[in-house]
């Protein structure tokens, strides 16, 4: 059976319970998204974007999904209308199958000028006594001038089978500055896809920073547009595995318009059996004269098991560009070790520190001192294993 069958049998069984608890924008859109993941179909290994994630097997089991009864209360028409605008449903199954499914939609909204102090945060809880879907929609809107961040929280407290899918589209104005932090601690029975779609217009400024600390399979795509000139933008990551985990980030970035910049920079540390893979694609038009792009992943691989593909990518049409690519694979630094061990620190303490050194670059780019200092102490809390660590332990 084509796993896609299920999800749309079930669209057509219960659309008019799915329409009844949404907004009316969102309902214009279920059709043509049905059509397009039915001609689609979940997308297989061969097809380049998708190449080292099994999408099918992780959309194969059957999955409860949680209803609303209620109907959604309503938004203004002039924000939710760009809803849909740049998520594409005819590009994408996965956003076919969210657009077709999802019922509630969180807008962050700063008005033109406006600089918020406090950064908004949004924290998604898994909760369920048996395997449960959710599918989730956001949309961001930084009028021009405006200065927004966005801390995205998934957390998992039910050792159960979930599957998430998430649609985050983002619009950078004039001049706006909008920074969005997503930060994954889950576990390994969790398979979640989250796909970013994001546009920034001319001076406009987007960070957008991926932390998986924990996951079972996780695959985020983020493609971001740079349509006005001197528009700029800033994508980290950083996943940190072990076990039987896979982590896949996957990302263009769309140079459209002269005079812009783009800097990349995903670091992966893959343990025991687990697998990590990053492809980035940079993308210069003919149009976009004086950009300034590099791109660089970095990743350490710590054993003989664990796997770790990656694909940078330049593809220009410009001839008055300056770009850079680069990845890096290897193992942690046995001088290094060496030296630690030397001056009394135990094997497993020095792994631990230079792990968390090899995090740490990404960290540093974190401008909220709060946030920099909360992902420092998870990190040292998911390299240290809990077989070293006193801290609980009585004497």
């Amino acid at each position: 059976m084509n796993p896609t069958s299920q999800y749309i049998d079930f669209f057509r069984s219960e659309r008019q319970r799915i329409e009844a608890g949404s907004l009316a924008v969102m309902n214009a859109q279920r059709e043509a998204a049905a059509e397009a993941l039915q001609r689609l179909g979940f997308p297989t290994q061969k097809v380049e974007r998708y190449k080292y994630t099994d999408v099918a097997a992780a959309f194969a089991p059957n999955y409860g999904i949680s209803l609303a009864a209620a109907s959604a209360p309503q938004l203004e028409e002039a924000l939710i209308s760009r809803y849909g605008t740049l998520a594409r449903v005819e590009d994408d199954a996965i956003t076919a199958l969210n657009t077709m499914l999802a019922q509630e939609l969180i807008v962050v909204h700063a008005a033109a000028g406006e600089h918020r102090e406090h950064p908004v945060q949004i924290t998604n809880t898994l909760r369920a006594t048996a395997p449960l879907m959710q599918n989730r929609r956001l949309l961001i809107i930084a009028e021009a001038g405006a200065d927004v961040q966005v801390i995205l929280g998934d957390r998992a407290e039910a050792q159960q089978d979930f599957l998430t899918t998430q649609v985050t589209e983002v619009f950078v104005g004039e001049g706006a500055r909008v920074a969005l932090y997503d930060i994954e601690d889950t576990h390994d029975r969790c398979h979640r896809f989250h796909q970013v779609f994001a546009q920034v217009a001319a001076g406009g400024h987007l960070t957008h920073t991926a932390f998986t600390l924990a996951s079972g399979v996780s695959r985020n795509q983020t493609d971001v547009q740079l349509v006005g000139e001197g528009a700029d933008v800033q994508l980290l990551g950083c996943a940190i595995l072990n076990g039987q985990q896979h982590v896949d980030n996957n990302t263009l970035i769309d140079h459209r318009a002269p005079g812009c910049t783009s800097r990349e920079l995903y670091k992966y540390v893959v343990d025991q059996q687990a697998t990590g893979a990053f492809a980035g694609r940079v993308l210069v038009r003919q149009e976009a004269q004086q950009t300034d792009s590099v791109e660089r992943n970095a990743n350490l691989v710590c054993t003989d098991q664990a796997r770790m593909w990656t694909q940078p990518m330049l593809e220009i049409y410009a001839d008055d560009v300056k770009c850079s690519h680069g990845s890096t694979v290897g193992q942690l630094n046995e001088a290094a070790l060496f030296y630690m061990r030397q001056r009394g620190i135990s094997e497993s303490e020095a792994r631990m520190l230079l792990k968390q050194a090899f995090a740490s670059e990404v960290l540093s780019e974190i401008p909220l001192e709060a946030l920099r200092q909360r992902l420092q102490m998870q990190v040292e809390k998911r390299f240290r294993s809990c077989d070293d660590c006193k801290l609980c332990k009585k004497e």
